[in-house]
């Protein structure tokens, strides 16, 4: 029988639903060109369509080192680079309701095989090819601070400025 999430376990998993939400709310009713629209600033080479690949793919990636993590602990996983941004022809043809909607999905995989965990299983290393040894905790802290990171990238973008606390 699986254990209840620790309360920071918990924490993650909580976040990792609301930034993903958050995004998917931000980014959803945008289409066509304004989904294309390029960011300024340091934002130059996105648009919210990039965000939205970006964001899929990521989450692929990620859920990709967490089920060799989970299967194997001390395995080698594969390097995600978070920093990666999208070339536009990684783009071209992708529409932003599709790739909102497989980063919906792949984050709903994500937070399945993650919910039932033991706190010891939340402590399994893996290899990294550049960093060595790398925990599970840490890398789902590390996909929750990408998250938030593009909804303040987004929410920038679209002139919504900071979140206030209610």
């Amino acid at each position: 029988m699986r254990e209840a999430p620790t309360s920071s376990d918990r924490f993650l998993l909580k976040a990792l639903g609301e930034a993903a939400g958050e995004l998917r709310g931000l980014l959803h009713p945008l289409r066509g060109r304004r989904a294309r629209i390029p960011g300024e600033g340091p934002d130059e080479g996105w648009c919210p369509l990039a965000i939205a690949v970006h964001l899929r793919d990521i989450e692929r990636a990620a859920g990709g080192q967490f089920e060799t993590i989970l299967r194997r602990p001390y395995a080698p996983i594969r390097h995600v680079d978070l920093d990666d941004i999208p070339f536009p022809e990684d783009y071209a043809r992708a529409d932003i309701d599709e790739a909102l909607d497989g980063f919906a999905w792949l984050r709903q995989e994500t937070s399945y095989a993650l919910w039932g965990l033991a706190p010891e299983e939340w402590e399994r290393p893996a290899l990294h090819p550049y960093r060595g040894e790398v925990r599970l905790i840490d890398l789902v802290r590390e996909l929750y601070q990408h998250d938030l990171e593009h909804l303040w990238q987004a929410r920038r973008m679209l002139g919504l400025g900071p979140l206030r606390a209610r």
